[in-house]
């Protein structure tokens, strides 16, 4: 992708990936037309079930050493993957969630050979970013904790298909996750509430109201799609 400048700084964040890379391709170089002075949020899953886990990687690597202001979290998905990596005894439940599709991608028949440099990237993504207006996170935070933002454990982050928002205990952020499928005209009527959840299922392009791309224009709340093309 070749850097276009401009004054004018965006900020979007990008649901679940989960091995689309086409479509990731085409939503951020000609749906969001990103820039270097934009900032990208990804909410997690980037691997995984999907055809091309290893492209998605490829071409996140690449946005950020291009000088892309990218700032991905971790998904259960690559969480799934490092812990397979450090801990045998995880890898069944990975293979069963695509992980073994992801393997194959990369030619190989065991975690331990994945290459350092994908292994880096997963392992330095935060669990959460908070900014002056929005929490992202993968699945959620533990609302009935007194502060979600400190005492929601990564396992909760990661994995929770439960979380009953309580915007006063975010100091009045909209929260936006990830991993829960969610129909695109729930996405739509979400971006009135105090949680969005920007999950359209990209990779299950013959669900109906599912397998779409979806972004979050956070200045506007404008919501951009983008159908699989894989």
């Amino acid at each position: 992708m070749r850097p276009r400048k401009t004054s004018v700084h965006r900020s979007f964040v990008i649901g679940d990936i989960h091995g689309c890379n086409k479509t990731l391709l085409k939503m951020v170089e000609d749906v969001l037309l990103l820039t270097p002075e934009d900032t990208l949020y990804l909410l997690g899953d980037y691997i995984d079930r999907g055809p091309d886990s290893i492209g998605a990687l490829d071409y996140l690597l690449h946005l950020k050493d291009s000088g892309f202001d990218i700032q991905p979290i971790r998904g259960n998905h690559e969480e799934m993957l490092l812990d397979a990596v450090s801990a045998p005894e995880a890898r069944s439940i990975w293979y069963s969630n695509g992980g073994w599709g992801t393997l194959r991608e990369l030619g190989i028949d065991s975690p331990e050979n994945i290459p350092l440099r994908y292994l880096d990237f997963l392992a330095d993504l935060p669990y959460i970013i908070a900014t002056g207006n929005y929490v992202f996170v993968h699945a959620g935070l533990n609302f009935q904790t007194n502060n979600p933002l400190l005492d929601t454990s990564p396992q909760f982050m990661l994995w929770s298909r439960d979380c009953q928002v309580n915007s006063a205990k975010i100091d009045g952020r909209t929260l936006v996750t990830g991993h829960t499928v969610t129909p695109l005209y729930a996405i739509k009527e979400s971006l009135a509430t105090s949680h969005i959840c920007l999950d359209n299922g990209c990779y299950d392009k013959g669900e109906i109201s599912c397998g779409a791309l979806v972004a979050l224009n956070l200045e506007t709340r404008e919501l951009l799609v983008q159908e699989n093309i894989e």
